[in-house]
């Protein structure tokens, strides 16, 4: 399940760097996000279009209360997670796919649960360990060169510029001030435009690990006919030395 959520902050709450979303604070707002629940044997090389078309949106405006929506979110995940525990008798687990929602999107998702109580404390924690998660802000890392020891997580944007080139999203913070306008259906293509370069990412990635994979391979076969030719000339050094 590739997503994309999006959130309120309102002026007062704003502070100069950081993620100022709090989903405990009352004055914070969650207004949606865009899920693609995709088939990895169906729903990879397709279209952008029809990206678009598998895309299933949540958003505030389109519902009375941020639990009605929440509640709506909760249907959806828990259907893709069920679906696919029994297609796989319980061994396959559902995968949430994203760029940095390991430290953002799930965590703030399964805390409005909570806070809305769809879900108790041990439903949430039970029903967020039942997912398996593919982060692209750290699975990514090892393709990009790192001139330290220290492996960070990298950003949506340098992402992008590395697989998607051209393709830029402006900080998450304008979408407060396109909420403000009541701007909807920018923030609507936004989030679809962000969920289908994840989604594309998500491939290019893939696509870069079976490269890597293919001259992994190759310099295995390279390193073993080195090798061969190494003892066959050992061989034919101690024959020429036993001749003389």
């Amino acid at each position: 399940m590739f997503f994309d959520l999006e959130f309120y902050v309102p002026e007062k709450k704003r502070t100069a760097s950081g993620f100022c979303y709090n989903p405990w604070d009352k004055d914070c707002r969650f207004i949606g996000g865009s899920f693609l629940v995709a088939n990895p044997e169906r729903d990879f090389s397709i279209a952008k279009s029809e990206v678009f078309k598998k895309t299933k949106s949540f958003w505030l405006w389109e519902h009375a209360t941020e639990k009605e929506m929440l509640e709506h979110i909760y249907a959806l995940l828990k259907t893709a997670c069920d679906q696919v525990k029994n297609a796989h008798d319980g061994a396959v687990s559902a995968i949430l796919c994203g760029i940095g929602i390991t430290s953002s999107d799930i965590p703030i998702l399964f805390e409005l649960f909570k806070r809305f109580h769809i879900l108790s404390n041990q439903e949430a924690f039970a029903f967020q360990n039942s997912f398996r998660v593919v982060d692209l802000s750290l699975l990514v890392i090892g393709t990009f060169n790192n001139p330290s020891n220290l492996l960070y997580p990298k950003s949506k944007n340098h992402i992008l510029n590395k697989y998607m080139y051209g393709t830029k999203f402006e900080p998450g913070k304008s979408v407060w001030q396109l909420y403000e306008a009541k701007n909807h259906a920018e923030i609507q293509s936004r989030v679809l435009d962000e969920v289908y370069s994840t989604h594309k990412c998500y491939e290019l990635i893939q696509s870069k690990f079976e490269s890597f994979k293919k001259l992994e391979a190759m310099n295995k076969r390279q390193e073993k006919l080195l090798s061969k030719a190494r003892e066959a000339a050992t061989e034919v050094s101690s024959e020429v030395e036993a001749t003389d």
